[in-house]
């Protein structure tokens, strides 16, 4: 899982958010081994953050090496700072379960 939170002046986050909306629904979603996308603000506005599932490691790498997203951050990275990191996930908990 790819979890990449931007961080920016609270100004600049309506505009940030709806550019990283517009990216997860033109560049992410429908790629080959996409399988989810959650976009989420902070409650400051100073940072957003996205989280997006692939099925493979392979799949994800394809998607971070297209052209196309390359240039999408390098937009973002105009007006905001990445913090992005790959996970793994090592558990998960539900409610009843």
């Amino acid at each position: 899982m790819l979890i990449d939170v931007w961080t920016v002046d609270s100004t600049q986050e309506p505009e940030l958010r709806e550019r990283i909306l517009a990216i997860t629904r033109e560049l992410i979603v429908g790629h080959e081994g996409f399988e989810s996308a959650e976009v989420y603000e902070s409650v400051d506005r100073t940072a957003v953050m996205i989280m997006v599932e692939m099925a493979s490691i392979k799949d994800r790498q394809a998607l971070t090496d297209s052209p196309e997203v390359h240039a999408a951050l390098r937009d973002l990275r105009e007006m905001a700072r990445s913090h992005e990191r790959l996970f793994t996930r090592v558990g998960s908990f539900t409610a009843g379960a």
